[in-house]
């Protein structure tokens, strides 16, 4: 019997109890701490896209060493889509926070130069991914 008073004592504090107090502090904490890997699941993304057209640009490669006026215009019509690809990175470049801007946008110079039909832009290709690499090892190391 004592137990059972004991227990509904128990329940009756607890329930009499209301709310515990909100950490406000913490919760404000936490958000940020969201938006933070928010940004950075953007730029991991960003950064993946960025990869994967500059290995597009590598595959141009045999247009470039054609000199037909059919593979030209082949080239011509594949770096037309690619370039809305890249206007579509930059936007969202720009849409990040300064610091992460400033690290992404000399990437996009970088793969509009491996974009092309000239044969030496296989060079730029090799710098923009070199790039890549190195803002890879700055922001996650």
């Amino acid at each position: 019997m004592k137990f059972y008073i004991l227990i509904l004592a128990f329940f009756l504090f607890v329930s009499c109890a209301g709310e515990p107090p909100i950490d406000k502090a913490l919760i404000e904490k936490t958000k940020e701490k969201n938006k933070e890997t928010a940004v950075k699941n953007e730029v991991a993304e960003i950064t993946r896209i960025a990869q994967t057209i500059e290995q597009r640009g590598r595959d141009l490669q045999p247009y470039r060493e054609t000199l037909d006026a059919e593979s030209a215009r082949q080239c011509n019509s594949i770096i037309e889509e690619r370039r809305k690809e890249i206007t579509n990175l930059e936007t969202r470049i720009n849409n990040l926070p300064e610091n992460y801007k400033n690290k992404l946008m000399p990437i996009i110079a970088e793969i509009n130069e491996c974009m092309s039909c000239a044969k030496k832009n296989l060079d730029d290709c090799k710098k923009a991914r070199a790039s890549i690499n190195q803002l890879i090892k700055e922001i996650y190391p």
